[in-house]
């Protein structure tokens, strides 16, 4: 096996492109055209030593070593999928039921008991978008991830997304309203990833808004549906707003939560073909903005 050297390419390109001149440049002397060939086969010669060789032995342990890498990657993709799915069915579970005792299915429960299963399923959902946050941002580190793709209705999304989260954010004292017309394109993409992406967004702002408000923007511009997350809250500093979308990464770092939200939102955006930003003064609130683009991928 032969592996081409950074010099050796490096000549290779100027021998080739000695080539080209000496074909579109017409020289009367034909001993100047005789030398630029001469020259472009010597840079290619030359190309041609600078060709690193392995030895058989050298060659049958990097085939071995990747098959290795390979399988252990293999491995721990299986290991982790069912590791999700082990943690998911528990938490499905119990949920259910925190659901059927605050509808009375099982009996009366008093307003202290509605709270506290309220609270239980809260951290319930918290904890269920971690996992899934973390599964998906490793499908798409190893590239194991696929849209599903149809056309869907995001302004559905959106009305969706914020009837759920209304009780969470009046529990916090803060208003969500919403500019959205009812009669916004329909988009092409992945309908649960999507949602998914809007719940970390809207999510964040309601976390950081206490009796605030909260107000979620959508309409086309330049092709494309411009959604917008503005809230009232404490801010992002100045010095935090090109890290926010790190993995990991948490302004305040005794804060709930695992840092993975908002990146995983660009991640599921930046795959629709969209754009995500955030603009913010700290301590008068903030703005999350992305784009997809109306025609779909």
């Amino acid at each position: 096996m032969h592996n081409i050297t950074r010099t050796g390419l490096i000549f290779t390109l100027v021998g080739t492109i000695a080539i080209a001149v000496a074909s579109t440049i017409v020289v009367r002397n034909t001993m100047v055209q005789l030398g630029i060939w001469l020259v472009t086969l010597i840079l290619i010669g030359y190309a041609g030593l600078n060709v690193e060789r392995r030895t058989p032995d050298e060659e049958a342990r990097l085939i071995s070593e990747n098959s290795e890498l390979k399988a252990a990657e293999k491995e721990r993709n299986e290991f982790f999928a069912r590791t999700v799915e082990e943690l998911l069915v528990p938490l499905t579970s119990i949920d259910g039921h925190a659901e059927l005792l605050l509808d009375q299915h099982l009996g009366k429960v008093t307003k202290q008991q509605k709270d506290s299963l309220y609270d239980v399923k809260q951290e319930i959902n918290r904890i269920t978008r971690m996992i899934i946050d973390i599964a998906e941002l490793a499908n798409i580190e190893t590239g194991n991830i696929t849209l599903r793709k149809e056309e869907i209705s995001f302004g559905g999304i959106i009305y969706d997304v914020t009837d759920r989260m209304q009780q969470t954010a009046e529990l916090k004292g803060s208003a969500l309203t919403l500019e959205v017309p009812k009669d916004l394109p329909a988009i092409v993409g992945d309908r649960d990833r999507l949602t998914r992406a809007f719940a970390n967004i809207l999510t964040n702002a309601i976390k950081f808004t206490s009796e605030g408000r909260i107000s979620v923007a959508a309409q086309v511009r330049d092709g494309e549906l411009l959604t917008s997350v503005s809230d009232t809250g404490i801010g992002i500093p100045a010095n935090a707003l090109d890290k926010i979308f790190d993995r990991f990464y948490k302004v305040d770092a005794a804060s709930s939560g695992t840092g993975l939200g908002l990146p995983m939102a660009k991640e599921i955006i930046v795959m629709h073909g969209g754009r995500i930003w955030a603009e913010s003064k700290e301590g008068r609130g903030s703005t999350f903005s992305f784009t997809i683009p109306v025609k779909g991928l």
